[in-house]
């Protein structure tokens, strides 16, 4: 079964649907997720970067953000990772120069495992592998 993890942006395309595209590729990704077609990841802090993205440039409430972060964590088939690896993530900070949230991302990806992301940035980092959902999807 093939192994992803879903980064922020994936989370607010899906929820704030302001990308028509990227909406409707979200929404497929994580509908084969509940089917159980992958084995999916997220994280603590892309639940702490979508808590900004959504309050801070979405002026969504305190109450709509953590109502996201329910519906979030009853995802069938999806695990949320806590842990990071500091080490690795300097290191991918210095190597890359790239946001350190997404560095810290990075540094928890299981092995084995696809970044799924819009934010091509990412691919800077060489150590992982990351796509589209399209390109997952198809």
């Amino acid at each position: 079964m093939k192994k992803i993890f879903i980064d922020t942006n994936l989370w607010v395309r899906f929820f704030i649907e302001d990308n028509q595209e990227q909406f409707y590729q979200s929404k497929a990704l994580l509908t084969q997720v509940e089917e159980g077609d992958f084995r999916a990841y997220t994280s603590t802090i892309v639940l702490l970067e979508l808590q900004f993205v959504l309050q801070k440039l979405y002026h969504l409430s305190f109450e709509k953000t953590v109502e996201i972060f329910e519906i979030i964590r009853k995802v069938r088939n999806i695990t949320i990772i806590e842990k990071t690896n500091l080490d690795l993530a300097l290191q991918f900070l210095k190597l890359y120069k790239i946001k350190f949230p997404d560095c810290l991302i990075a540094s928890q990806l299981p092995k084995n495992t696809v970044l799924v992301s819009f934010d091509q940035e990412l691919s800077k980092i060489k150590e992982i592998t990351v796509k589209d959902p399209g390109q997952i999807l198809s």
